[in-house]
């Protein structure tokens, strides 16, 4: 027969047992939790091995016209313009611009950079983009003349404020290209203002040095006629 004595010292250390399994489960919930919620947060492997499935995109053989023409679209659709400079410029090593396919490529992500962002006034953005695709594709027409047109705005707007520091500078970023109308004209015009800004001071030794610089330059009939006309007037022969 168990006594009063042990049935006290059995509840006690029942009461006691209770009392530390209470402490651990209180104490230790949010790691139990953190631990169960980490292993839900586990991705299934068969999803995962989907999911990087799903990710893999197929390489493009780019040494087909086939695979540039894949290419070319996805790049130009992305406006990734560095990936559609590089495979434009193997479409021109391999002198497969004038495919008709391919060149329409070409035109179209020409035609989304002009009408995205030179018509709609974003210049500087325009020139960027413009810039990636010539620099690694000169001989391209469509991006080298968007550029230009880029930099003649830039410098007629130049002009307008009386900047002739920077207008010069954009039609001599035209001109170091090739020889365009629009960079010989804007270079005219500003050493036409420089000229009629030396007569004004009297400086006609700035002046005669000024029309010499800028005679040669092939310019439109009627800044002829006005180098012609301060020629004259300043008496260089």
């Amino acid at each position: 027969m168990i006594s009063k004595k042990n049935i006290f010292i059995v509840s006690i250390c029942i009461v006691i047992a209770v009392l530390i399994a209470s402490y651990y489960f209180v104490y230790n919930k949010p790691a139990i939790e953190g631990n169960n919620q980490q292993v839900e947060e586990q991705k299934d492997p068969e999803e995962e091995e989907i999911t990087i499935k799903e990710s893999d995109k197929p390489l493009i053989d780019t040494t087909t016209k086939e695979g540039l023409l894949t290419a070319l679209d996805m790049s130009g659709k992305e406006e990734d313009f560095e990936s559609f400079a590089k495979y434009l410029k193997i479409v021109y090593q391999n002198q497969w611009d004038k495919d008709q396919d391919l060149e329409k490529k070409e035109s179209d992500t020409y035609m989304l950079a002009t009408t995205k962002y030179f018509d709609a006034g974003n210049i500087d953005e325009a020139l960027r983009i413009s810039s990636i695709v010539f620099n690694e594709v000169p001989q391209g027409w469509r991006f080298r003349y968007l550029r230009i047109r880029c930099l003649e705005k830039m410098g007629r707007d130049a002009y307008n404020s009386n900047d002739l520091i920077n207008a010069e500078k954009y039609a001599m970023d035209i001109l170091q290209m090739m020889y365009r109308p629009e960079g010989a004209n804007l270079l005219a015009d500003v050493y036409i203002k420089k000229i009629e800004d030396n007569l004004l001071k009297g400086d006609k030794a700035s002046a005669e040095y000024n029309i010499w610089y800028i005679w040669d330059y092939e310019v439109d009939q009627d800044r002829r006629d006005k180098l012609t006309e301060l020629k004259q007037t300043i008496g260089a022969n």
